[in-house]
């Protein structure tokens, strides 16, 4: 119980300064990262409150969220990999 208030309030706490500082910060950061496919007129409430479900969750549990990223870049990697094999013996005609 106490998890979930520690991340309730995390979470609220990082939603309120993710919007607030939309504008002046965020936005700007966003832009620079993204691909044009990937952004729309108003982004902020997509990304805000998944940003801050990322960063809340990292605080309350970081090792969960270190090995997710880890098993996350293992499986890319493996996939990477795989692919470059299979494109090496496929035959184009």
């Amino acid at each position: 119980m106490l998890l979930s208030v520690i991340w309730l309030i995390a979470f609220a706490v990082i939603l309120a300064l993710l919007i607030k500082n939309w504008d002046s910060s965020v936005n700007a950061a966003l832009d620079r990262l993204l691909p044009a496919v990937l952004r729309s007129d108003d982004d902020r409430w997509v990304w805000c409150p998944a940003i801050a479900v990322l960063v809340a969750t990292t605080i309350v549990s970081p090792i969960d969220m270190l090995m997710t990223l880890l098993v996350i870049g293992l499986l890319l990697l493996i996939g990477i990999k795989l692919g470059c094999w299979v494109m090496g013996k496929v035959k184009f005609h």
